[in-house]
């Protein structure tokens, strides 16, 4: 798989490139599994989502701010690694392309 530009993305475009485990999976993990190194342990008040990132290789990087000691955290969510995900990611990509080119 080739590298790509690291590029933003909003709440919306993430919502269009998961399915239906992805987003459970998603939804679980930042509700229970972002560990903030602050206060060394699970942001058990949940996180504030600052950025949400499609990386180099179309993983899903969330950084954001622990509600209890607002800390930067972060979470990588290795999507890319599956072949679906990957190009659905590619797709997107260059929807996001052709419409910042026609803008």
């Amino acid at each position: 798989m080739r590298s790509l530009p690291e590029i933003t993305i909003n709440s919306f475009q993430l919502a269009v490139l998961l399915d239906e485990a992805e987003k459970h999976f998603y939804n679980f993990v930042m509700e229970n599994l972002v560990f903030c190194a602050h206060c060394r342990e699970i942001a058990t008040e949940g996180i504030e989502v600052t950025e949400v990132c499609l990386t180099a290789m179309n993983d899903v990087r969330v950084r954001g701010r622990c509600r209890k000691c607002n800390n930067e955290v972060i979470r990588l969510f290795a999507f890319g690694g599956n072949e679906m995900f990957y190009a659905k990611a590619c797709r997107l990509r260059e929807s996001i392309k052709l419409h910042v080119i026609e803008a």
